[in-house]
């Protein structure tokens, strides 16, 4: 079974999917290995958190407009907004915009649920997990591209995925009304 616990576990078990040595530090590696792995990992997580779960979504956020410009800042760390008043909102340039009313001043505070992206380190073990087996698999098949490794990897992928299902459960997490996962079950 997979143990990630950090970035560098994830990124060591990503590099050994294709037969490469572990690294002792991800800031001084000039591997291109190494900055490929953090890059899928990167994207991986991600595509993943932007399915909305417990640990990342934020329900009934009151968001202020600045006093003087009217604008509200986008928030880099937001993978999807969903207005609670039936507006559609989206980001443009730096700031938030009104698709419906087609402007990015705001003359009130609005109401969000933010879906946001939790740096690797604070996500829960489960899901550092299910990232890290998914990264590797798509590593080893784009460079290495042997089939009994990404068969080995796709069993830890199902493991991690079980425990994915095992945390919804513990949490009180609806899975199946989750954005995603309806598609993603359809192919388990």
């Amino acid at each position: 079974m997979l143990f990630v616990s950090t970035e560098l576990d994830a990124i060591n078990l990503i590099l050994s999917g294709i037969g490469e040595a572990p690294v002792n530090s991800l800031t001084e590696s000039e591997s291109i290995d190494v900055d490929n792995a953090r890059s899928l990992l990167a994207t991986v997580s991600r595509n993943i958190q932007r399915q909305g779960w417990q640990f990342n979504t934020l329900t009934n956020v009151t968001i202020m407009p600045d006093t003087n410009s009217k604008k509200i800042r986008y928030n880099p760390s937001w993978i999807k907004i969903t207005a609670t008043n039936g507006k559609v909102y989206v980001k443009r340039g730096d700031f938030l915009y009104n698709l419906t009313e087609k402007t990015d001043t705001f003359n009130e505070d609005i109401q969000l649920t933010i879906i946001e992206a939790v740096d690797f380190e604070d996500l829960p073990d489960e899901f550092k997990t299910l990232i890290t087996a998914e990264a590797a698999i798509f590593f080893q098949e784009r460079y290495l591209g042997d089939e009994n490794v990404s068969q080995e990897l796709r069993i830890e992928e199902s493991r991690a995925y079980a425990d994915i299902v095992q945390y919804c459960i513990d949490t009180g997490s609806n899975m199946f009304q989750t954005t995603g996962m309806q598609s993603a079950l359809e192919r388990r």
